[in-house]
């Protein structure tokens, strides 16, 4: 069902209205302390760049498949240039004001490994001048109608004026849209009736005057739609509370509370973008609440497991959604989820075999094969490869079978076919998923096996593990053939 729901995001234009920032990452190493005071020096290896802010919001929204419009404003200025020509590469109409008299905000991140030590911003913030607000007005009056849905990203950074936001009332009025907005001061947008407004949890109870929890902050939360919808005139409000999920209200009904999914060491820049951005798709393509909760909480989590302002792409999505399926043989998407699963920090184990007649040797290999990580993947030759292999009279189960089989073993993540006449051996499949462990049993050795070079070459651990005794499936078909048939009389 999600799956046939993230189709329909590549449909629809989005307009992204909001401030733009260039985020900035500095990263390094970091092990003397400087002379002067007692503070860390950073040996800088790299220097990152990507949109921030609003633009980032457009970012996700371009990388979850839809077609994207950026209005905003920037300072006339190098790093106005760099941030709009990283949106126009990835796929982005722009359409941002060059203001001689104000200069782009830019937040620069001094990082020692996964350790953020310090963040500068600099860059105008002030509301721009009345001049460049007008123009500004009369550009979204230009693209407003052009688009079947308007997303408002307002950081506070001087673009969404109190006209500007008249401005878009009357737009609304006139063209009625989908009309998402994120900001920390949503009381401001009561006047569009949003479709959609998303407060992170300190938003929520800035906006009602309520006392910050440190527990239990769905529970406080999901009594309160009533009162966020006083607040905002939102059709549905979404809370998000980090680790605890999101409480989701629609007009009377109960709040939906929705889990977070968990992330090994998370980046939480971009977090809050890459919901608002999900959602509003998940809505447009007719998802319900439930549903557009699950979607966005994945995406979430695929954003903040980067290690910087990132989005989350329509094939990471994909992806996320794949990790309850066990059979796979789109290659590319194996790719993806591999990728997702590394970053989330789990460990992942391939091995590969025929399992022609499952036995309690093959479940009991795989069940150990599974404890050297967090993700099993299980390499299965097709019935060609089979015949290849061991002659014409093998397989004895095809491959659905096999398949079918192995997949009700709870030790199994996932299940992918291989084989060609040109190769028979599973190193196209490691070349994709590049495991951490590649296990074998131990019948075989590393020299015995032509993966093992590229597996330790790529990285990774080759590990054999011993076999229960007596057991085969080139012996139960001897037995089978060998035993007496028994004649009726």
């Amino acid at each position: 069902m999600h799956k046939e729901l993230i189709t329909k995001f590549l449909q629809p234009t989005i307009l992204v209205i909001g401030d733009l920032v260039l985020d900035v990452y500095l990263k390094g190493a970091s092990t003397r302390l400087t002379p002067e005071a007692p503070v860390p020096v950073v040996d800088i290896s790299t220097r990152t760049t990507v949109p921030g802010g609003g633009a980032n919001t457009a970012m996700n929204v371009r990388h979850l498949g839809a077609n994207v419009t950026f209005c905003s404003v920037s300072g006339q200025d190098e790093d106005g240039a760099r941030a709009t020509s990283l949106l126009e590469t990835a796929g982005i109409q722009s359409r941002i004001l060059q203001c001689p008299d104000r200069s782009t905000i830019v937040k620069t991140r001094v990082m020692a490994g996964n350790q953020l030590l310090t963040r500068y911003d600099s860059g105008t913030e002030t509301p721009v001048g009345r001049e460049t607000e007008r123009a500004f007005i009369r550009l979204l009056q230009r693209e407003f109608p052009r688009h079947d849905a308007i997303l408002i990203a307002d950081y506070g950074k001087g673009v969404i004026t109190p006209a500007v936001i008249s401005a878009l009332q009357t737009l609304n009025r006139q063209h009625k849209k989908f009309l998402a907005v994120d900001s920390k001061r949503l009381e401001c947008f009561k006047s569009l009736s949003p479709s959609l407004v998303k407060p992170n949890y300190q938003e929520a109870v800035q906006l009602l005057g309520l006392h910050v929890q440190h527990h239990c902050r769905a529970q406080q939360i999901s009594n309160l739609g009533a009162e966020l919808y006083a607040r905002t005139g939102a059709a549905i409000t979404a809370v998000t509370l980090d680790e605890e999920g999101a409480v989701i209200f629609t007009g009377n009904q109960p709040a939906y509370c929705c889990g977070a999914q968990p992330v090994m060491h998370p980046n939480v820049a971009g977090a809050g973008d890459a919901y608002i951005s999900t959602f509003t798709l998940a809505c447009l393509a007719g998802a319900d609440i439930p549903a557009a909760a699950e979607l966005s909480a994945t995406a979430a989590a695929v954003a903040i497991g980067k290690s910087s302002t990132a989005c989350c792409t329509w094939q990471e999505l994909h992806a996320s959604l794949s990790v309850h399926d066990k059979y796979l043989t789109d290659l590319p998407l194996l790719q993806h989820l591999t990728g997702m699963y590394k970053a989330q920090g789990k460990k992942i184990v391939f091995t590969n075999g025929c399992f022609d007649i499952l036995h309690s040797g093959h479940v009991s290999y795989l069940g150990r094969a599974r404890e050297l990580g967090h993700i099993l993947m299980v390499g299965i030759n097709t019935d060609e490869s089979i015949s290849r292999i061991k002659g014409s009279d093998r397989p004895i189960n095809h491959l659905p079978d096999r398949v079918e089989v192995l997949a009700a073993l709870e030790a199994v993540n996932h299940i992918i076919p291989f084989g060609s006449e040109i190769d028979d051996t599973p190193i196209p499949l490691i070349q994709v998923i590049q495991p951490h462990v590649f296990a074998k049993g131990g019948d075989y050795t590393k020299d015995s096996l032509p993966e093992a070079g590229l597996v330790e070459q790529l990285g990774g651990e080759v590990v054999l593990l011993p076999l229960l005794p007596g057991r085969s499936t080139s012996m139960i078909i001897r037995r089978i053939h060998t035993k007496p048939v028994l004649k009726l009389a």
